[in-house]
């Protein structure tokens, strides 16, 4: 039998004194403890955009006009809140959220005459919102979690204003679907999530008794169904 030449042995030493350099760099899992915890709380801040479900009636106004309304354009919001979250098992928990919400959208109010000119409402919203969700978390890997969650929300606007062209509910529930990542470090967990909210009901205010709303008895008369849609980015610190 043929012995084994020098290269063997070369690469053989050269392998075994790789080991201990592999180890030294592999990553160190940062919180290792952290998700045994039952329960743990956080604050998060972030950017939504605000925007509008719309279905028309195709009533017909005094002057034989019917009116439409869209969202042209989005500009961003501040949102800003608090989190706890309650393990359930390993990979599921409970989350309440309560957040505040700041921001507004413009409606375009246009009619089918023609010439007509286009109605702007600016429509501040400044939402303080009761999110309880379901999350479902994957295995971890390294420093890095990702999730999935689901849940409902109850919203309350409170920077509505009367006497607006538009004019909406102050109570409204929504569903919530959204994904995120936990991302550990050293000393806390970073955790982006994008979420999306969905309103259930419809907001638009149909009775309005005031006597300056008689003004706006064409653009009430125009909307069969409002329902109010958000997109959150937040930036959580758990």
């Amino acid at each position: 039998m043929k012995r084994p030449d020098k290269t063997f042995w070369s690469l053989l030493l050269l392998s075994l004194a790789a080991l201990p350099l592999s180890a030294q760099h592999k990553k160190p899992q940062y919180l290792q403890y952290e998700d045994m915890r039952p329960y743990h709380f956080g604050f998060f801040v972030g950017l939504h955009t605000q925007d509008f479900q719309i279905e028309h009636t195709g009533a017909v106004d005094e002057n034989g006009a019917t009116w439409y309304g869209s969202v042209p354009s989005y500009s961003p919001g501040f949102s800003v809140g608090v989190l706890g979250d309650y393990r359930l098992r390993d990979n599921l928990s409970l989350r309440l959220s309560p957040t505040i919400h700041f921001g507004s959208k413009t409606m375009a109010l246009v009619s089918d005459q023609p010439d007509c000119e286009i109605v702007t409402a600016n429509i501040r919203s400044n939402y303080i919102m009761l999110p309880l969700n379901l999350r479902y978390r994957g295995a971890r890997t390294d420093n890095y979690r990702p999730y999935l969650l689901t849940g409902v929300s109850l919203g309350i606007d409170a920077g509505r204003r009367k006497k607006k062209e538009i004019q909406l509910k102050e109570l409204n529930t929504y569903w919530e679907i959204g994904v995120g990542c936990d991302f550990y470090t050293p000393y806390f967990r970073f955790v982006p999530e994008l979420k999306l909210c969905l309103g259930l009901s419809d907001i638009f205010e149909h009775n309005r008794n005031e006597e300056s709303d008689a003004a706006f008895v064409h653009y009430t008369n125009a909307f069969e169904k409002i329902s109010s849609r958000l997109i959150v980015l937040s930036f959580q610190f758990e």
